[in-house]
């Protein structure tokens, strides 16, 4: 099964560990003086820009945990890896380096043979790092 977005070792698939919603938010520096006439805006540059991955697995069935746990060595050791993303044409797209700030993740329904939930859903939160135009 092919790849739809890979962050550093951590390989998201259609099965396995699914993307569901990509969040991306960014900002641009504007900051402001008055002058008589008004205000006066400079550009500054951008400022952070980051990207929120939402993703969920049933791992009894489909698996994932193997690249849920490749996200957690990579927030663990602050590592820079790169992020690659499927286009349209089954082609892939490097969009940059980014680092992994922050995540979250949710079990339900625990097995009882296992302790892990029957459904995983989880939130990385990513910092774009370096960007590839």
């Amino acid at each position: 099964m092919s790849t739809l977005i890979s962050i550093g070792n951590a390989r998201l698939k259609v099965i396995g560990l699914n993307p569901q919603r990509l969040t991306d938010q960014g900002e641009a520096r504007f900051p402001g003086h008055p002058t008589f006439k008004g205000m006066h805006y400079q550009k500054t540059g951008l400022g952070e820009q980051t990207r929120r991955l939402e993703i969920m697995t049933v791992p009894h069935i489909l698996g994932g945990l193997d690249a849920l746990g490749w996200l957690l060595q990579h927030f663990k050791n602050q590592d820079e890896v790169t992020y690659f993303r499927l286009a349209a044409n089954l082609a892939g797209h490097l969009e940059g380096s980014v680092v992994i700030r922050d995540h979250s993740i949710d079990e339900d329904r625990i097995h009882p043979w296992s302790g892990r939930g029957r459904i995983l859903t989880a939130e990385i939160g990513l910092l774009f790092v370096e960007t590839t135009p």
